[in-house]
């Protein structure tokens, strides 16, 4: 099972997967009480460039949106432009520890969306790698990230009506910018 930890106070995202461990330096990060929001470059790929990661706990997911190269000679069906992990999430004052549920939903560059990674799913669920609480949590993120976008077909839409909901002022309680030259 996938793990990810994003430590405001380093500014760093770590991934824990498969016994492999890779770090990446956030460049811009906001966190707030039910909402953490961050930027980084997508390093080493040969499609995507940088990517934005929007949490919502609440919500069960976590939003990739992925930012490509231009003029890539690639076809649009095969370079994703979003992807959401279904996820639960554990926080604390300087790091919150996301869990990935392996359900993921993925808007590729031609439009089509599509639910992936069902069968590692359900291997998990089969080997019990997952708890009740785990299951339901997936199954909850599917839905919501489901319902709201199928709300319009507009994933930008249901992601700042989420933002809308979980980021106000009052409840911003970490910001900070590693670098000013950050560009999209």
């Amino acid at each position: 099972m996938k793990h990810t930890v994003i430590d405001f106070v380093q500014m760093l995202e770590t991934v824990n997967k498969d016994g492999r461990k890779h770090e990446y330096l956030i460049d811009d990060i906001q966190v707030y009480e039910d909402y953490l929001h961050y930027k980084r470059e997508y390093v080493n790929h040969p499609y995507h460039k940088n990517l934005e990661y929007h949490l919502f706990p609440k919500e069960n997911i976590g939003i990739y949106a992925l930012t490509q190269y231009p003029n890539l000679n690639v076809e649009k069906a095969e370079i994703y432009k979003y992807y959401v992990d279904m996820v639960s999430v554990a926080k604390s004052t300087e790091k919150w520890i996301v869990k990935d549920l392996y359900l993921d939903f993925i808007i590729k560059c031609d439009e089509k969306h599509y639910v992936v990674d069902v069968d590692e799913f359900n291997d998990a669920i089969k080997s019990k790698e997952m708890t009740s609480e785990d299951i339901s949590s997936a199954l909850s993120g599917l839905d919501n990230v489901l319902k709201g976008y199928y709300r319009s077909f507009d994933i930008n839409e249901f992601i700042h009506s989420l933002i809308e909901r979980y980021a106000n002022e009052q409840c911003r309680i970490f910001n900070n910018i590693r670098r000013l030259d950050y560009g999209t």
